[in-house]
């Protein structure tokens, strides 16, 4: 039997290895001869210049990590997930599953993946994405997110590099491997399938596992990323089903699975959508467009489509930053006005009125049934927005407020990486909501069951978040919004608040409730 140590030694020692001081890991590491050489390429340098989480700096004054500290971690995490699945499917299934390819080659290929994973993103990350790659006629279908640009950013830049590590260190086929990874088509042999779920589209890749880890700690939300991460890649297990790969957690860790997911919903609920930091990011992308004519970003995507990607390569959150306090300080025209609240007044102009109406899967299978209609269909989602505005608006107009002076954001919280959400992504999405259970026996590992995560009660929320023009907000009007977007939710979803009331009415006076004051009982 082939152990976890050899494996890791047998890779290892092909190399000589260097350590970067990481506030998560305590330590990265990364070999000289093939990461050092990709990690001091433009491709990667140019990741240090780039905030991880685009505008949570001015909510969270912590926030200020860059893509570059998170694409370092993932490719640390995903490293050792793929030493660890790689020497369990040679303990359990033998060499043929690897389907030919080497270990080192799959190890060293999961590693770059988690390292260039990021590679494609442009100023702002995400921001950027939503405001010039998604809704913009302009952008070719071939770059239309940023993990598109980053594998053809890839093959322009770094095919040749990679494929010279190939003969130089015996990583056969490591580009090829490499690129299945990467890529937007799920692969066809079922041991690379599992080496990419290893980096991305599964319930708990490295991806995830080292943003939320990374971004608590620097929002200084500890509380909400807690995740024993060692553990569930530990306890994870390779399984080929018919030759159809899986991967299984172990059922004893089905508790560490729960929690990451509330760690999951926690980051995204209160730092990634923060309402504040939400009404920012909405400022940054009318800030974008405004700007886009002027400096070419639409430009700078086409251009990596059609083979040249060297405008793309500068279009770093330093350089925005530079145009845009530039203007805020000299500029009189209406992109200086945007630009100054962003970066000298910190005030968006879109101001929070009213309490968020929480639509939760807690609320049972009818409320989950429009929660997922959300989640997946588009159109119904952008019906509903309007439809609640305008009702907003309805309720305000009288008191000189006009249809464009609210806004309604509605944020999805879900299990589903987002990352399959995006366009241009293929297979189905649902599918990510099936956890696969089992359990190591001897020398054999076995299914047990398949847990269809909405029925086990995880995180699973729609948010509907009123605001109005900062200058135009009155105290009053708190309480005129929480109860326009309450009620319009009530009746185009047909939900009913009072059911739980009834029910609780119901059990109670079925209860002896009387012996818990008897017994004085307090917990």
């Amino acid at each position: 039997m082939i152990s976890n140590r050899y494996i890791s030694e047998v890779y290892k020692n092909k190399f000589s290895w260097k350590e970067i001081s990481d506030p998560i890991y305590d330590y990265v590491y990364f070999n000289r001869e093939i990461e050092e050489k990709i990690i001091n390429s433009i491709i990667i340098q140019r990741l240090r210049y780039i905030m991880q989480l685009q505008t949570a700096h001015l909510v969270y004054p912590g926030a200020v990590h860059t893509r570059f500290q998170h694409v370092v971690g993932v490719m640390h995490l995903a490293g050792l997930m793929a030493e660890d699945l790689v020497s369990k499917i040679l303990d359990y299934y033998g060499a043929e599953k690897l389907e030919g390819y080497s270990p080192d080659t799959l190890i060293q290929a999961v590693r770059l993946a988690g390292l260039l994973h990021d590679a494609g993103h442009a100023c702002f990350g995400h921001a950027f994405e939503e405001a010039i790659l998604w809704t913009n006629k302009d952008i070719p279908e071939k770059v239309n997110n940023h993990e598109k640009i980053g594998l053809l950013l890839v093959q322009y830049l770094l095919e040749d590099m990679i494929r010279g590590f190939e003969d130089d260190y015996g990583l056969d086929n490591l580009y090829e491997v490499l690129l299945k990874i990467l890529g937007p088509d799920e692969p066809k042999e079922p041991v690379i399938q599992l080496m990419r779920w290893l980096v991305k589209d599964s319930l708990y890749p490295s991806d995830i596992l080292d943003f939320l880890r990374r971004d608590s700690y620097f929002t200084g939300t500890n509380e909400y990323g807690y995740i024993a991460y060692k553990r569930l890649y530990r306890n994870t297990y390779p399984y080929f089903d018919d030759n159809r790969p899986l991967l299984l957690l172990d059922r004893n860790t089905w508790g560490e699975f729960r929690a990451y997911l509330y760690a999951k919903a926690n980051m995204f609920e209160h730092v990634y959508f923060h309402s504040v930091n939400r009404a920012f990011d909405k400022l940054l992308k009318n800030i974008l467009h405004m700007l886009d004519p002027e400096i070419g970003l639409t430009e700078a995507v086409v251009r990596v489509a059609e083979g040249d990607p060297q405008p793309y390569l500068g279009l770093l959150d330093v350089k925005m930053y530079s145009i845009m306090l530039e203007k805020a300080m000299q500029n009189h025209e209406p992109i200086a006005r945007l630009a100054r609240k962003l970066l000298i007044e910190r005030k968006p102009e879109w101001k929070r009125v009213g309490r968020e109406y929480i639509l939760s899967s807690n609320k049972g299978p009818h409320a989950v049934k429009w929660i997922l209609r959300i989640l997946f269909d588009k159109e119904f989602k952008n019906n509903l927005k309007i439809k609640l505005e305008e009702n907003l608006y309805e309720a305000l107009r009288s008191r000189g407020v006009s249809r464009d002076d609210v806004w309604i954001d509605v944020v999805t919280v879900s299990p589903v990486p987002q990352s399959v959400l995006v366009p241009g992504k293929t297979g189905e999405a649902a599918n990510l909501l099936t956890l696969f259970m089992g359990k190591k026996k001897g020398k054999r590992i076995v299914k047990d069951h398949e847990l269809y995560l909405i029925e086990e009660g995880i995180p699973l929320q729609v948010l509907f978040r009123p605001y109005i023009r900062r200058g135009l907000h009155r105290l009053e009007y708190e309480k005129i919004a929480t109860t326009v977007i309450a009620e319009t939710i009530r009746e185009t979803l047909e939900i009913s608040e009072d059911a739980y009331r009834k029910v609780m009415k119901e059990v109670f006076k079925e209860l002896p409730i009387h012996e818990a004051e008897k017994q004085k009982i307090t917990v």
